[in-house]
């Protein structure tokens, strides 16, 4: 019964505690550059190195609070220097309709991330646990003004809400670069759950008589647990005896962590899509699952009423009467006895708490992106969004910073930051979306996610970027034009020359088509089965290929696409021809009118 009460303790001081008034945001790392942890808010992510390798319960560490009751600066108020009274009014108006408290944590076992050429596998084992206790301001009402507003009426104070998971998560994440917009991903999770506590139905009403004189309260309860719990019933063999309760906590033992007998399944899905160079969309949608409790699972009823004719203190003054303690003992046995729970087995499903995510971000420079992100978080049947603008800059190849500003219901003033520093193979980060709450008795969200890895496999980026920006030369083959038909003692000097003039006396002068272009290959070229490209640029990137595209649509070429046929280089051609002498004349023209592409050439299709 004492390891009952400091449960009961426990949860009373979480939800007089303002840890965190709103959502428990993750904006500020999804979008962190260089954090390969992102895959668990995106499965679509690709880590920027080949091999990541957490290391075991330091790679992930995450925790966060919610909480849209009161908070300490709600309740205590300073008065003076050093004096503090309660304000129980203030603490009243600070409450909202619904009220709740939720707790997440996350620790990782045990991550492994491999990039086999455009696929990248993970493998995560987690540990994870989440709370979530509901309560109607009614019920605060109640406690504050008590039944006098409600003479001769009936209060209905609502349903209370439950939800404790605590389960193990084994997941399996692909994800595939499709082409050069689309990425898509996702994590098959196989759960198995630890513990449980589910408050499935709750109704509490008061109706109180028009003189004060009684109150007859009514609860109905469903409640399912699975945990390794010990009590004894009363005498009747129906109900529970309360104060038998108790948490048998030497059962907590790796059987009771590996229990196959409570199994569960659970999908991360995820996309990212490059619209252009700089703009980029990303969705993604967590924790669509169920956990099945098989292995010590208990549900317990209540269906019951009371009729309260109050407390009896006038002989409580007496030497021989009874004191105000036992009145309230009498009251406290009354409602025990009246309040007894019944008990059944039977196994029962409970879904998890699903997360949604939509979001984009847009590049001002190679290190500056901006971005902003909405979450959507499923709470007791709701979802609960928010709404977070974030900025992150590249210090250094190693080094990323990030900044944010998260809003939520009830809650507008969250500024986040997080940091990644790589040194060799081994990473740092830490993050979080409300730096403010270092001033813990007025701060309205925490949430914070730090860890280790260990990255191997990156390749230099400047190196890569210096290659996609330079197009390819190629050796490619130019045509020459042949001259009118000339005396045999005329002298030719050069079949490929600029501004090349051929003298004879009995033929006029011929001036030959300008040729501008490295390397060259002197050869003839007469087959005309095949189409002809004019090729104007060739890249190892497909992106620049892009970028090369749009601006000869500009320019006026409509005919302009990308050529690939699954080799390496992405070739821009931005004319197609039926013969090889109009495929060189528009390369001639394009020459001569633009002279910034004065290495276009010819091409025959394949």
């Amino acid at each position: 019964m004492k390891k009952m009460r400091i449960v009961l303790v426990v949860l009373f001081v979480c939800l007089c505690s303002e840890f965190l008034r709103g959502q428990d945001a993750n904006g500020t790392a999804y979008f962190l550059p260089n954090l390969p942890q992102r895959v668990r808010f995106n499965p679509a992510y690709q880590p920027e190195y080949k091999v990541w390798v957490g290391l075991p319960a330091l790679s992930g560490i995450s925790v966060n609070y919610m909480n849209s009751a009161f908070g300490i600066d709600d309740l205590l108020v300073k008065e003076g220097k050093d004096s503090l009274y309660v304000d129980m009014d203030r603490m009243y108006k600070s409450l909202r309709k619904q009220n709740i408290i939720h707790f997440g944590n996350d620790i990782s076992l045990l991550t492994v991330g491999v990039k086999i050429n455009s696929w990248y596998a993970t493998l995560d084992v987690t540990e994870k646990n989440d709370f979530l206790f509901r309560a109607n301001k009614d019920l605060f009402s109640f406690l504050k003004r008590g039944n006098e507003p409600y003479l001769g009426k009936t209060m209905d104070i609502g349903d209370l809400g439950l939800q404790l998971n605590a389960y193990e998560e084994f997941a399996f994440g692909l994800s595939k670069k499709v082409n050069d917009k689309w990425t898509v991903g996702g994590r098959a999770k196989f759960l198995l759950g630890i513990a449980n506590a589910s408050l499935v139905n709750s109704k509490i009403s008061i109706e109180s008589a028009k003189d004060a004189s009684s109150m007859k309260i009514r609860s109905k309860q469903d409640i399912r647990v699975s945990a390794p719990l010990t009590f004894e019933y009363e005498k009747d063999g129906e109900y529970i005896n309360w104060d038998s309760f108790d948490v048998d906590t030497d059962d907590f033992s790796v059987s009771m962590v590996l229990n196959t007998k409570n199994p569960g399944f659970a999908l991360d899905l995820g996309a990212e899509y490059q619209f252009n160079d700089k703009l980029k969309f990303y969705a993604s949608v967590l924790d669509l699952g169920f956990i099945r409790w098989g292995a010590e699972n208990y549900r317990f009823t209540q269906n019951a009423t009371f009729d309260w004719q109050g407390g009896d203190l006038s002989n409580s003054i007496g030497k021989d009467s009874k004191s105000i303690d036992d009145v309230f003992d009498d009251l406290i046995d009354s409602l025990k006895d009246n309040f007894r729970l019944k008990e059944k087995q039977g196994a029962y499903t409970n879904m998890l708490r699903t997360q949604v995510y939509l979001g984009a971000t847009y590049q001002l420079s190679k290190m500056v992106n901006v971005a902003g992100v909405a979450e959507l978080t499923l709470l007791d049947k709701t979802f609960y969004p928010s709404l977070t603008a974030s900025a992150d800059v590249r210090l250094l190849r190693n080094v990323s910073a990030a900044v944010s500003y998260s809003v939520m219901p009830g809650n507008y003033v969250n500024v986040g930051a997080a940091l990644t520093a790589k040194l060799g193979p081994v990473q740092l980060y830490a993050s979080t979306d409300n730096v403010l709450a270092a001033n813990y008795t007025s701060t309205q969200s925490l949430n914070g996610r730090f860890g280790i890895n260990l990255l191997f496999g990156h390749r230099d980026k400047k190196k890569k970027e210096k290659e996609e920006e330079e197009p390819v030369m190629e050796t490619v083959v130019v045509p020459v034009k042949k001259a009118p038909e000339v005396k045999k003692d005329t002298v030719v000097k050069d079949t490929i020359v600029k501004d090349t003039v051929v003298k004879d006396t009995a033929t006029p002068v011929v001036k030959a088509e300008p040729v501008v272009i490295s390397p060259v290959k002197e050869e003839m070229m007469v087959e005309e089965e095949s189409p002809w490209y004019v090729i104007v640029g060739s890249f190892k990137n497909r992106q620049q290929a892009e970028h090369l595209k749009n601006k000869m649509i500009q320019l006026g070429f409509k005919d302009t696409q990308i050529l690939h046929h699954g080799r390496e280089l992405f070739r821009v051609s931005c004319g197609v021809f039926a013969t090889h002498d109009e495929a060189w004349d528009k390369v001639f023209e394009i020459r001569r009118l633009y002279p910034k592409y004065k290495d276009v050439w010819a091409m025959k299709g394949i």
